[in-house]
């Protein structure tokens, strides 16, 4: 790894495990991060706000409608958002593949059943399918049956599976293509077999291309979790909260704090506190930020080759620099 690559993959890496160690160690210096404040009073006694308090009343974000500290809780959902999100896609990319690698040795009549199939459920759209698996758990989840840690588990399994087999027969079709090429002919004809296609060709294809389909599965990810929260569907479970004196009215909170939940929630809101929809946007915005950056800077050296082209020039520029011109060979001495 030369000082190019490390340039550019130092900032965006370091704001990821920026976000994960603070999320893990606001717990263990604030242990009452999540505590609920009813009011605030002055000096005197007086209650003088309610929540959800404004920033000025709980710097520097303000609070929720349990009057949580709004900061805290973000930081604390981040490692939530980001595990989910990079698992979420890293089990499209493995299992999408080797569903790949099936579809593309299929025999012709099955693989066009498998094709037509999944194409069926592209105009189906992913929360739906996504919302009617995990609706059951749901209520298992309210009725304490399920514990929470449990229910992300599950929630991060079922995302990514329902969308393995679009992921694979996208994949299998450009195998297929690349199968055709004249170097694979030539090694069939030689009589390398489907386990040596797959060793020697396949994968090393895939890797190469990998590196731009994990961001594009991040940022499909990231936007299916809205989607889910404006469902009331949050990782790791949804609470919820009565308020009302004449009558009850729900208020919904996330049991993890994770960011595409707390914006869906708080969406309702965006007028009165909008805080609490444009932080963990903006925060949602950064985490996709990141992952392009490293993406983009990974394929332009492993796959164009960017960063040897960078290192030849600057080591043309260094040796440049280095030649000295004697004077004598532009005189013409007596």
């Amino acid at each position: 790894m030369n000082r190019w690559m490390l340039k550019r993959l130092a900032l965006p890496i370091f704001l990821l495990i920026t976000f994960i160690a603070v999320s893990f160690l606001v717990p263990v210096i604030n242990p009452s991060y999540d505590e609920v404040v009813d009011y605030l009073s002055d000096e005197n006694g007086r209650v003088i706000a309610a929540p959800p308090f404004t920033p000025d009343e709980m710097p520097p974000l303000g609070s929720d409608k349990l009057g949580r500290n709004f900061l805290l809780l973000l930081l604390v959902g981040a490692k939530y958002t980001i595990f989910a999100v990079l698992a979420i896609a890293l089990l499209r990319m493995v299992f999408g593949f080797f569903f790949a690698v099936l579809y593309t040795f299929l025999p012709v009549f099955l693989g066009r059943f498998i094709k037509g199939l999944g194409e069926s459920f592209q105009y189906i759209p992913l929360v739906i399918i996504v919302f009617t698996l995990l609706i059951p758990l749901e209520g298992a989840f309210h009725s304490e049956i399920l514990p929470s840690n449990r229910y992300f588990f599950i929630q991060v399994v079922a995302i990514a599976a329902v969308t393995i087999p679009s992921l694979g027969i996208y994949l299998g079709e450009e195998m297929k293509l690349f199968m055709k090429s004249d170097f694979i002919q030539v090694s069939r004809t030689m009589g390398a077999g489907r386990f040596h296609l797959f060793k020697q060709h396949l994968l090393p294809q895939f890797r190469r291309h990998s590196i731009v389909l994990f961001s594009e599965q991040v940022s499909q990810t990231l936007a299916l979790l809205i989607q889910l929260g404006i469902l009331h569907m949050c990782l790791g479970g949804l609470k919820i909260a009565n308020f009302g004196i004449m009558e009850s009215i729900p208020v919904y909170f996330s049991e993890t704090n994770e960011w595409a939940a707390t914006i869906a929630i708080n969406i309702q809101q965006i007028f009165l506190r909008p805080m609490l929809v444009v932080v963990p946007l903006a925060l949602f915005a950064l985490l996709i930020l990141c992952v392009n950056s490293i993406s983009s800077t990974l394929r332009r050296v492993l796959i164009e080759g960017e960063s040897g082209r960078m290192a030849k020039k600057t080591e043309e520029e260094r040796h440049e620099r280095t030649i000295s011109v004697s004077k004598d060979l532009f005189t013409l001495k007596q």
